[in-house]
């Protein structure tokens, strides 16, 4: 059998996005691939009607879209994957906001792309996350980097402010621990624990609870 007698690879592809001129950028995307991929492409215009699709078909991969009224991206993927838990996912949006990012893949999308992806870098992201692998494109990617650099600068910046001992209270603090808790936690007496507490909203330069709660999540010691 000769090269040209090959059976072409098949994607099976939805694609969900509100706005009817990116839905059909994107099929015009999927065609140009059309020498290295047959693409199989419909489209949702809502997060409702998609569903209704994965209800009636077999995909591959959706393309889900961040912003849409109504049901949201983040939504829609968690809708989806209730029904097809094995579907892949690709977010795509115009914004690379680290929020907007989180929300996506921590919904359970396998890559995020922004709206300006050339149409070898979109088949390169759907043919890795067919392979089981996460995919950013480079903008995104260097948006994850710059925001683990800075979690790492806060994480020296939290080491010279504060003794090992006094980071674990301030933790269980944001844990809402009462004094108490804390204090059997750490075989501790309770009024090292409230001392503790003080030299925390002294060298913190907070007033209150709320505030050392608020510096705990400035310095990532609890997930958001």
């Amino acid at each position: 059998m000769n090269s040209n007698s090959r059976i072409k690879e098949t994607i099976n592809l939805l694609i969900i996005d509100d706005h009817k001129m990116v839905r059909e950028g994107l099929k015009i995307m999927m065609a140009s691939l059309k020498n290295s991929v047959h693409f199989n492409v419909q489209e949702a215009e809502s997060g409702k009607e998609a569903l209704t699709k994965i209800n009636r078909f077999n995909f591959d991969v959706a393309i889900v879209d961040y912003q849409m009224p109504g049901m949201s991206g983040v939504e829609t993927i968690q809708r989806i994957l209730r029904l097809k838990p094995h579907l892949k996912i690709l977010a795509l949006s115009n914004y690379d906001e680290l929020s907007y990012i989180e929300s996506m893949m921590d919904a359970g999308a396998n890559g995020f792309v922004l709206k300006n992806i050339e149409p070898g870098e979109m088949l390169k992201a759907l043919r890795t996350i067919l392979s089981n692998k996460i995919y950013y494109c480079n903008d995104v990617s260097i948006k994850i980097i710059e925001a683990a650099e800075n979690k790492n600068t806060q994480k020296v910046q939290l080491e010279k402010i504060l003794s090992t001992r006094e980071t674990e209270v301030l933790r269980m603090i944001a844990m809402e621990m009462t004094n108490d808790e804390i204090a059997q936690k750490l075989f501790l007496s309770k009024r090292t624990i409230d001392t503790h507490r003080q030299n925390l909203i002294n060298k913190l330069n907070v007033k209150n609870t709320a505030g050392l709660v608020k510096a705990a999540y400035k310095f990532n010691l609890i997930e958001q």
